[in-house]
């Protein structure tokens, strides 16, 4: 009877761990996508463009530079797509034509992205950390001393993903 309470206090033990990892990672993974439509060329491309810092850091106006790199990422990401899309579909026989649809990759839900805000969503300014290591003591143990100051960070340039359907002829 002990050897049976044991089994399944570990197996409960074992159970919740594996559910504790799959809610940390952020869940299950996502489904997979529906097959194109026929006679059409999906191409995935990146496009990256430099953020502006703003001379007077708020959340607001570097929300605005973000934004505005974002959006001059946004052709190089298509262009990037189309020159795939002309390899994908030379290997087929085919010929891509005028867009059909286009999609912004984004992280799943329950998965954060720090080009949205580095402290939450829309957040960039809060408090940094900046924590260093000291030796204090002759016998060279150390101890942590952290230090906080308040700031805004910006990064140093923005990515865009975008998945682009595009119609092909033979």
């Amino acid at each position: 009877m002990r050897h049976a309470k044991a089994v399944l206090l570990a197996a409960a033990v074992v159970a919740a761990s594996a559910c504790g990892v799959a809610l940390a990672s952020g869940g299950p993974p996502p489904t997979p996508q529906p097959d194109p439509a026929i006679n059409t060329v999906v191409a995935s491309g990146y496009g990256r463009s430099d953020v502006e810092k703003p001379e007077r850091q708020t959340d607001a106006t570097v929300d605005r530079a973000v934004t505005a790199a974002r959006q001059g990422a946004v052709p190089e990401a298509v262009a990037a797509a189309r020159r795939e899309a002309t390899v994908l579909a030379a290997a087929t026989g085919l010929r891509p034509g005028a867009i059909v649809a286009v999609r912004r990759d984004m992280a799943p839900l329950g998965y954060w992205n720090e080009e949205d805000g580095m402290f939450g969503p829309g957040k960039w300014c809060g408090r940094i950390y900046s924590g260093r290591r000291t030796v204090r003591r002759a016998d060279g143990t150390t101890r942590r001393v952290s230090r906080f100051r308040d700031g805004c960070k910006v990064p140093d340039d923005v990515a865009v993903r975008v998945t682009v359907t595009f119609a092909a002829t033979p």
